[in-house]
């Protein structure tokens, strides 16, 4: 799959230099450009400081263009049969080899020099808005180096501030989590959603344990026949929040209101529209009391996402008319600007809406390319979006959806 680092090539572009004049600027050959912005090498120490100079940006800029990588566009050769690509193809499992390969290393030695709470911190904020971001790949990449400086954190740090270390630790984990849950690794989400439940609670917090929880139960869902264990965890999470003075704790509040919105979404799933909307009235009255679309623990919760995850679960109780009507008149320009996967996944309930309402399956792809404009990698990576497409490919008729193979190329559903 080719990659592009899409931010550093459109600044260099915004400055009106082709590539031979930007190697020339730098004292490099055209084609050491070409390879750094094809994601194929990463420029040396000793050139950083001359790109962030020759581009306008700071070192710390740079280095995010650097770690921003995304897939490109391509055109492949199709399958001749579509028949023949089996259900699993659905599933991006070699975006996680990093990771897995970290999972396993329980003796491995931390390589690198250790990092300081500060910089370990602004790392998992960067990996969380890169996932949020929908540019998975390059959260994938960074994923195993950060949880390994989070952990070494943790043996390292005393006092008060163990306790930070623990902290980000969990929300690590938590971000890895997400990104496996998002793939359709099982496994793998549920793992790191149960380390970092581990290492929330040693840092006695209560939020990042309830967020823990949400990721063990999306894992659970990713594994065949495990949907009422998913039912338990989120269940019971909500009763001991419910049960627990937040004080106002607006991070308490929003791993609440995420709680909530996961378990209308699967009442809804298991046939029971009224308990889903049960638990989408308590969490807009959590939404109300938060007052805006906000970010807390990196969860989203606010009055839009409510309204996306109505939509939603509308979906999943094949009320296939109310997810049309509510999807035509949700602005989702109200949300957080990192929230760019979130905005697509609406695209992509509304592409599975209009399938299963009209059968329209040239509105459905056109739905899935407005997913794929809005975030790439949603139909790239997502398990949900990528299986929709294998649902299209399967019936396909091109003179109805001229669009519906050039995309499936471009997230490698055919070779």
């Amino acid at each position: 799959m080719a990659l592009k680092r899409h931010r550093l090539c459109q600044r260099r572009k915004t400055l009106g230099y082709s590539q031979e004049r930007l190697a020339g600027l730098l004292g490099v050959e055209r084609s050491t450009v070409v390879r750094w912005e094809n994601a194929e090498t990463d420029p040396q120490p000793w050139h950083r400081t001359r790109i962030a100079s020759a581009l306008g940006v700071t070192l710390e800029q740079l280095d995010d263009m650097l770690v921003d990588v995304s897939m490109a566009a391509h055109r492949g050769q199709a399958m001749g049969d579509e028949s023949r690509i089996p259900a699993s193809a659905a599933t991006r499992p070699e975006l996680l080899n990093g990771l897995r390969t970290f999972l396993t290393g329980y003796l491995a030695t931390p390589t690198g020099s250790a990092q300081s709470t500060v910089e370990v911190r602004r790392a998992v904020g960067r990996v969380h808005n890169l996932y949020q971001r929908a540019s998975y790949t390059s959260a994938a990449r960074l994923l195993p180096d950060l949880l390994s400086q989070a952990t070494t954190l943790t043996t390292s740090s005393t006092g008060m501030h163990r306790s930070s270390a623990f902290r980000l630790l969990a929300a690590a984990y938590i971000a890895a989590s997400k990104l496996a849950a998002k793939v359709g690794d099982g496994d793998t989400a549920l793992l790191t959603a149960d380390r970092a439940s581990t290492a929330a609670r040693l840092a006695s917090d209560q939020a990042l344990a309830a967020v823990a929880a949400y990721q063990a139960a999306c894992g659970l869902l990713r594994l065949p026949g495990r949907a009422i264990e998913a039912d338990q965890v989120v269940l019971n999470s909500i009763d001991r929040l419910a049960g627990a003075d937040s004080g106002g704790d607006r991070d308490l509040l929003s791993a609440q209101g995420a709680l909530l919105l996961l378990a209308a979404v699967m009442a809804a799933g298991q046939g029971n529209p009224r308990e889903a909307g049960h638990f989408l009235t308590q969490a807009e009255g959590l939404a109300t009391v938060l007052g805006s679309d906000r970010n807390r623990l990196w969860t989203g919760f606010g009055p839009t996402n409510v309204v996306i995850h109505a939509v939603s679960a509308a979906v999943r109780a094949g009320n296939v008319d109310q997810p049309l009507e509510m999807g035509s008149r949700l602005d989702t320009s109200r949300l957080p600007a990192v929230l760019v996967g979130r905005r697509a996944q609406v695209h992509v309930d509304m592409a599975a809406a209009t399938l299963m309402s009209s059968g329209d399956r040239s509105a459905s792809v056109l739905h899935l390319l407005e997913a794929e404009r809005v975030g790439a990698e949603v139909v790239h990576a997502n398990v949900q979006a990528r299986a929709l497409l294998l649902d299209l490919l399967a019936k396909e008729r091109r003179a109805a959806t001229p669009g519906l193979r050039p995309l499936a190329e471009r997230a490698g559903l055919l070779a």
